[in-house]
């Protein structure tokens, strides 16, 4: 059986071990010819925090919905795309960004199937013990329970800066 990557799912949190992975990421796309989804889940507790903020600062807007948070919210997100990550095109390679909302790990495991990804590229801490028990790993439980190939990518200690 003949696998063919043509497709490659680059989450980020905007962290600089998610920028050293979608490098990574670039240069897996040129060798294997395929396109890269530069792609954020906008956690669900930061919407729910601007709500409350506003809710307590008697902030309001009339018709100013939790839907207009999540799109001004996405708005904010493909314009730091452009801002962060280099723009590929004139290397021939297909960067697509997309920014959507709920939790990390279930946004990228239901873009694998949305986008049709053949393979996840993502950055990681590599910590082990305590602080991957109490913190918890995004990386690592996209690991667990998806069904397509994922690379993780270890940070060099001297990039990583924390």
């Amino acid at each position: 059986m003949e696998v063919r990557i043509k497709k490659i799912l680059a989450p980020t949190d905007f962290s600089e071990r998610s920028y050293y992975a979608f490098n990574v990421a670039v240069h897996f796309a040129l060798s294997m010819n395929a396109s890269i989804v530069l792609f954020h889940v906008i956690p669900q507790e930061q919407i729910r925090m601007a709500r409350e903020i506003m809710i307590e600062q008697k902030f309001t807007v009339p018709g100013y919905s939790e839907k207009d948070l999540i799109r001004r919210r996405q708005e904010k997100i493909l314009k730091d795309f452009k801002k962060h990550f280099p723009d590929y095109v004139e290397r021939g390679l297909d960067v697509t960004p997309k920014a959507v909302f709920g939790n990390p790990v279930q946004g990228i495991l239901d873009a694998v199937c949305d986008l049709n990804i053949d393979l996840i590229v993502m950055g990681t801490h590599g910590r082990t013990g305590f602080n991957r028990t109490i913190i918890g790993s995004v990386a690592e439980k996209v690991i667990r329970h998806s069904n397509i190939p994922v690379t993780m990518i270890k940070v060099p200690a001297e990039i990583d800066c924390h």
